[in-house]
C-alpha cells in the first residue's frame, strides 16, 4: 500500500510521504476582546478575533543520493514557495481543502533534504477546512437549498439573461438581497437606450469591401504601413487574415483593408471588439485596428492592439479621437498607458468606445478566464464638433511585418455597433439583453456583467450575503428571465 501524502497548489511529488505527528488545532484560535467598564464586574464582549490557523506536518522523502537530495531541496524550494494561499489536501482528510502558505525558509529545506525528513509548517490566512465545489442548478426563481457545512460558505450566482431587464435581483428569507439595477415604477416608461444596428458575422463578410492597394493615407495611418492585395476569411470563431498579400518595397507593414456601410447612419453610439492575439515566435509583430467614419468619409476615429517589439510578446492598447496627426495627438490610449511585456503569447482583448454628444469614452481591458482584468477607461471632448458628424462606415484593418513571419492569430471574435439613446427621468433603461451573463460573486466581492466589473449599478441597499448553515431559502427576481446557477464550498470550522 502506497503512502499517504499530501496535495499543494494541485502538485503532488510522489518522493514525498507525510509521517504521524501532525498538530492542528481542532478550530482556529479565537482572541476575544473583553470591554471593562469601572464598577461594573467583569466585562462585556466587544468583538471576537479568529486567528489563522497553523498545521505542522512531518514529512519524509525518498531520495537516491547526495546528488539527488540537492535536487530534491531545488524542487521542494519552487514547490511549496507561493505568494499567495494555495490548496492544500491531505489523503487521510478526503473531501477536506485547505488553503495555505508555507513558512518555512529555504534553510528548513535543505536540512530536510540532508536529514531525508523534516516538518512543513503551513499557515492559513483563511482558517477554515472546505469541501469540494458544489454547482446547483435553479429549477425555478424560488428555491430551498441546504447548506451542510459547519460554518456559512459565500456563493457565487451567475444569472443568464433570457429576457431584457431593468434589473436583477437575488434575496434570501432574511432580507439580505443583492441587486443591479433598478425596478421599473408603474408609472415609468421602460426603454430601449441601447439598441444593436449591427454585428459582424461569418455571413456577412461578403458585404465587406476591399480597399484598393493605392487606398489615400487617410484611411489607414501612414505609420501603420499599406493596404495590400490581401484578402479575409471567417475562420468559424471570427475573423482573420488568409492572406497577407504582397509586402511593399518602401514600408514594412503591410496587411489587407476591408469596410462596409452600416445599415443606418448613428449620432450617439458604442462599439465593441473582441481581438483574439497570439505570437508563437517573438518577431511575429502585428497591428489590428477598427476606424470609424462619418457620411462624407471623414476619419472620426479608431481603436486597436499591437505588438511593437520583436523581442516581446508585446500588447499595445490604441484608442484616438479623430483622423491621423501624429503618433501622440488625441491618442487617449496608446503606448504611454496601455503597454504590456509580461502577458505571455495568448492574450484577448475587449474594447468599447462610445460617443455621447461631444464625449468619446474608450474602454480596454484584457480578458482572462471570463473576467476584464488590465481595464483602462479614457475620455476625450470635442469640443469644437470636429468628429461628431453621423457614423456611416467602419473598416477593418490587420497587418503584419515584412521579413518577419505573421501572427499566428490576429481574430476580430466579435464586432458590434450599437444606437444610444438618452433615457428621461420618467423612464428605465434595460442593463442587460438575452445572452448576457450577470455575476454575483459573494466570495470575491464582485459584480459582473460579462466580465466586467458593474458595482457602479449596485443598489444602495444591497449587500454581499452567505448561506447559512442549514436552509436557505432564496428568491430571484424578476421572475422568468434567467437561467440560474449556483457554486458554493461547504465551510468547516
Amino acid at each position: 500500500m502506497p503512502n499517504e501524502s499530501l496535495t499543494f497548489n494541485g502538485i503532488r511529488k510522489e518522493w514525498l510521504y507525510i509521517e504521524r505527528g501532525r498538530t492542528k488545532p481542532p478550530f482556529a484560535a479565537l482572541t476575544r476582546n473583553i470591554l471593562t467598564v469601572p464598577g461594573y464586574p467583569g466585562g462585556y464582549l466587544s468583538s471576537t478575533e479568529i486567528r489563522p490557523l497553523k498545521i505542522n506536518q512531518p514529512v519524509g522523502f525518498r531520495i537516491e543520493d547526495d546528488q539527488d537530495a540537492l535536487n530534491k531541496k531545488d524542487e521542494l524550494a519552487e514547490w511549496l514557495v507561493t505568494n499567495e494561499p494555495v490548496s492544500l489536501e491531505f489523503d487521510d482528510e478526503p473531501g477536506r481543502i485547505y488553503y495555505a502558505v508555507v513558512e518555512n525558509a529555504i534553510d528548513d529545506f535543505e536540512k530536510m533534504a540532508t536529514l531525508r525528513r523534516g516538518t512543513i509548517t503551513f499557515v492559513c490566512p483563511g482558517p477554515y477546512a472546505y469541501g469540494p465545489e458544489r454547482t446547483y442548478t435553479f429549477p425555478s426563481d424560488y428555491v430551498s437549498v441546504t447548506n451542510e457545512g459547519t460554518h456559512e460558505a459565500k456563493p457565487i450566482f451567475e444569472l443568464e439573461v433570457l429576457t431584457p431587464v431593468t434589473f436583477a435581483m437575488i434575496q434570501n428569507q432574511h432580507d439580505e438581497y443583492m441587486m443591479i439595477g433598478k425596478p421599473a415604477d408603474d408609472d415609468v416608461s421602460v426603454i430601449d437606450a441601447k439598441q444593436l444596428i449591427y454585428q459582424l458575422t461569418s455571413t456577412d463578410l461578403s458585404n465587406w469591401i476591399s480597399r484598393p492597394r493605392d487606398v489615400n493615407s487617410s484611411f489607414v495611418d501612414p505609420t501603420v504601413g499599406g493596404v495590400s492585395d490581401g484578402t479575409y476569411t471567417h475562420d468559424g470563431t471570427g475573423v482573420i487574415v488568409n492572406n497577407y498579400g504582397t509586402p511593399f518595397t518602401e514600408r514594412g507593414g503591410y496587411g489587407p483593408s476591408i469596410y462596409r456601410e452600416l445599415p443606418s447612419s448613428i449620432q450617439d453610439f458604442e462599439m465593441e471588439a473582441i481581438f483574439d492575439t497570439r505570437t508563437d515566435l517573438l518577431e511575429e509583430n502585428f497591428r489590428m485596428e477598427v476606424y470609424l467614419f462619418d457620411e462624407g468619409m471623414k476619419n472620426i476615429g479608431k481603436i486597436g492592439i499591437r505588438d511593437r517589439f520583436a523581442e516581446f510578446h508585446n500588447r499595445s492598447g490604441l484608442a484616438r479621437a479623430g483622423e491621423y496627426v501624429d503618433e501622440s495627438t488625441r491618442y487617449v490610449i496608446g503606448r504611454a498607458n496601455y503597454d504590456y511585456n509580461n502577458l505571455g503569447k495568448s492574450s484577448m482583448f475587449i474594447f468599447r468606445w462610445k460617443r455621447e454628444g461631444q464625449r468619446f469614452t474608450f474602454y480596454v481591458a484584457e480578458i482572462v478566464n471570463g473576467k476584464h482584468v488590465n481595464t483602462l477607461t479614457r475620455t476625450f471632448t470635442d469640443r469644437t464638433n470636429q468628429w461628431t458628424g453621423k457614423i456611416k462606415y467602419v473598416q477593418l484593418f490587420i497587418r503584419s511585418w515584412k521579413g518577419r513571419n505573421p501572427p499566428y492569430l490576429a481574430r476580430f471574435n466579435d464586432l458590434k455597433i450599437y444606437e444610444l439613446t438618452q433615457a428621461t427621468q420618467d423612464e428605465t433603461p434595460y442593463i442587460a439583453y438575452p445572452g448576457d451573463i450577470i455575476t454575483f460573486d459573494h466570495k470575491d466581492e464582485e459584480m459582473l456583467l460579462n466580465g466586467e466589473n458593474v458595482m457602479r449599478l449596485k443598489d444602495f441597499g444591497a449587500r454581499f450575503f452567505e448561506l447559512q448553515k442549514g436552509t436557505n431559502e432564496l428568491v430571484v427576481h424578476p421572475s422568468n428571465a434567467f437561467n440560474v446557477s449556483m457554486t458554493y464550498r461547504e465551510t468547516f470550522k
